[in-house]
């Protein structure tokens, strides 16, 4: 079956993602993760791609990157190709490395692009890293104390400076909604819908939300909806009613 083409942003935003063939441990060593951070800033570099944002896990990695989409491809078929040899070489591997080619999703509105550079920094809190302030493998560091290989005055300027970008973070039980924004586009696709989800809630996102308590269901109805996402949508993600989630999003408690 021929590959789908991929979507093209209109922001130059995507966020980046790869994981390791049946789940496979790709990062075996911080020499790992050091020489692919360093193969990450030289390609980009080369090939004018911003990074925004990064984490390194055991099996996958989180990049939030921002240039031309062709640009882009170029720089990650580089860097995966790099990854998949040493890794052979180090390792005694045969075959591939990496499950099929990396994803990468548009990013058209700020609130999905605040939600993004959040998930991809608490990311070590799914393995039981509490601390995610303190993972050395990831860009969240960069932006409150050394500089490294992002582009932190853009995404700063996004937040609105050090402190929102601290403040967003540290609400990372989805009690605060995200600063005030303004769209790129009026609307979101399905499958923008569905990563915006993702990036608030975590790859089980309807589960945990149709878990939560009604007030806080609703705020995390609000705060999808506030991001774009419209009631339809909602439903389809969710398998919530539409009259529920109607009255959520306009603060009113259901009949």
């Amino acid at each position: 079956m021929p590959r789908s083409a991929r979507q093209h942003s209109i922001s130059g935003m995507y966020h980046v993602t790869a994981r390791g063939a049946g789940r496979r441990v790709i990062f075996e060593d911080d020499d790992d993760r050091a020489l692919f951070v360093d193969k990450l800033k030289t390609v980009c570099l080369d090939r004018q791609v911003s990074i925004l944002a990064w984490c390194l896990m055991d099996n996958h990695y989180h990049l939030l990157l921002k240039g031309e989409l062709d640009a882009i491809s170029s720089a990650m078929g580089r860097v995966n190709t790099s990854l998949a040899h040493r890794y052979n070489g180090k390792y005694g591997h045969v075959g591939p490395v990496l499950q099929n080619r990396f994803s990468s999703t548009p990013i058209e509105r700020e609130a999905h692009f605040l939600e993004v550079v959040r998930y991809i920094h608490l990311n070590p809190k799914d393995r039981g890293d509490a601390n995610f302030r303190d993972y050395a493998w990831s860009s969240y560091r960069e932006y409150v104390g050394t500089r490294g290989i992002c582009d932190t005055d853009f995404v700063l300027g996004v937040f609105g400076g050090k402190e929102q970008f601290v403040d967003f973070h540290d609400a990372s039980d989805g009690a605060m909604h995200a600063p005030a924004t303004k769209p790129v586009r009026s609307r979101v696709s399905d499958a923008e819908a569905r990563e915006i989800a993702i990036a608030a809630f975590g790859d089980d996102f309807a589960d945990k939300i149709t878990a939560m308590s009604r007030v806080e269901r609703n705020e995390a109805l609000r705060r999808l909806n506030g991001a774009s996402v419209s009631v339809r949508q909602l439903q389809r993600l969710t398998g919530i009613g539409r009259g529920v989630i109607q009255s959520a999003v306009k603060g009113t408690s259901e009949r």
